[in-house]
Parts: structure tokens; sequence; C-alpha cells
């Protein structure tokens, strides 16, 4: 799924962000990145990203070489992608339903498939009966799930979150955290940086150590889940959605 193979990020007024980092992340795992503030954990998002180019070594997400990538392929790529950040960044003038849908407008996805869809991820993160609030009207928490299952209406692979506990209270943070184990545990990718010590220590997941750009300590890979069975009990319900409700969109 990710392949970071000897790189380096050193940015032109001479700062090394990042030195040697090699690493692997398999598909359907969870991984924490920490570190302090300087540790290179912005760096490695945006490499994730594609924001920045290493200066050396090579990065490889799913089936994507992002030391190639075309301008037209960067869009492709990143659909690939759901992204949560720690400041939500919905937009103020949508309400729930449009700031969700969005995402899937953008490329093209038929009304119909669109409702059948946020409905289902509003039902998956608790918040069918904010469906008409607009952002200023919902607690921190609850714009961090909207941008959860913003995150999630392409059907991405992977799932990058960037501090998403941050700007949330202690009790909201761990039914967050515990939002993306269940999300995992269907199948998806997560790789969520932080800097939170104490709520990672609380979950049996591969941790990554940054410090001063350079990986530190690593808790090793976890054995992947296996790949999802297709019997009544996979996945937990209320995960199942039954096709085509949660199958890939026909364009317009």
């Amino acid at each position: 799924m990710i392949d970071f193979r000897d790189v380096t990020k050193e940015y032109p007024n001479g700062t090394v962000a990042l030195q040697d980092v090699n690493l692997h992340i398999a598909p359907r795992e969870f991984v924490f990145v920490v570190g302090a503030s300087g540790a290179g954990k912005s760096t490695f998002l945006k490499l994730l990203l594609h924001e920045e180019v290493p200066t050396s070594g090579s990065i490889r997400v799913g089936r994507f070489d992002l030391n190639s990538l075309t301008q037209k392929q960067i869009p492709l790529f990143r659909r690939q992608l759901g992204v949560v950040f720690q400041d939500f960044r919905l937009i103020p003038g949508m309400d729930v339903y449009d700031n969700i849908a969005f995402a899937m407008r953008v490329v093209g996805t038929k009304d119909k498939a669109i409702r059948e869809r946020v409905n289902y991820l509003l039902q998956l993160v608790g918040l069918s009966l904010k469906i008409h609030c607009k952002p200023n009207e919902l607690s921190g928490g609850e714009q961090q799930r909207v941008a959860i299952a913003r995150a999630l209406a392409n059907m991405p692979d992977l799932i990058i979150a960037d501090e998403p506990t941050g700007n949330i209270d202690p009790r909201m943070s761990q039914e967050i955290l515990d939002l993306f184990v269940r999300l995992n545990e269907a199948g998806t990718t997560v790789v969520m940086v932080t800097h939170e010590h104490n709520l990672v220590r609380q979950y049996n997941k591969r941790i990554i150590i940054l410090e001063n750009g350079v990986i530190a300590a690593d808790g090793g890979l976890r054995q992947p889940l296996s790949p999802p069975q297709m019997g009544n009990a996979w996945p937990p319900k209320p995960w199942h959605v039954p096709e085509p409700a949660i199958g890939r969109y026909e364009a317009m």
C-alpha cells in the first residue's frame, strides 16, 4: 500500500525534515505516526499527499509511483485517498449533506447514488439527525465526524488523518479513534499522524515514532486483516450496505 525507500526531504533553506526514511505499510493496516513538533510529521504527510516531492528516494502509494506522477495523474491519485484534517475544513455555507455530497459531485456521481451514500455515511457516523445543519451549528466532535464521512464519500482505499483529535475534547477523541478503528476493521487502511502519545497507547496498533526526521522506533509490521469473507458476519453491522448502495458510482 505505502512504500518509502531511502526518502530524504531537504528544503531550500537547508532544513532536512526527513532523512533516509524506509517504511512499508501493508493494505488494511492501522498505523499511528507520532512525534514532537519538528519531528518530520508534517513533511511525511506532505510527501504522502504529493504536496511535496522527496529530495532523494522513492515513494509509492497503491499503484502510483509518486516520483513520476504527472499533473494530470495527481487528481486521480488523490481520489483514492480520504483525508481528515485537524481543523475539519468543512464549507461554512453548506449543510452537512452538501459538505459530504460535494466530494462525490466533483467526480460526476449521479444524484441517486449520492443520496444513498450520504445517508449511509451519516448513519455510520451517528449524525443522521444533523443532515441539514450548517457546520457552525455542530460541536467540534460532530464537525470532525462530518469530515470523516466526507473523507469516506468516494470509498478510498486509504484514510490519512492529520491530528484528527487536536481540536476536540478527550471523550470525543476516544469516540473518533474508535470510529477509525472500526473503519479499519471493515478493511480500510488507516494512517493517523498525531502527537497524543497517551491516546495512542490505548490501542494495540503499529506505532512509528519520528524524531529529528528519522524513524526512531517502529512497533513492527502487524499482521494485516485477512481479506473480507462474504458471509453474514462480514463486515459487522451497521457497516454493511448492500450493492449498489456503496458500489462504485456511475458517472454522469
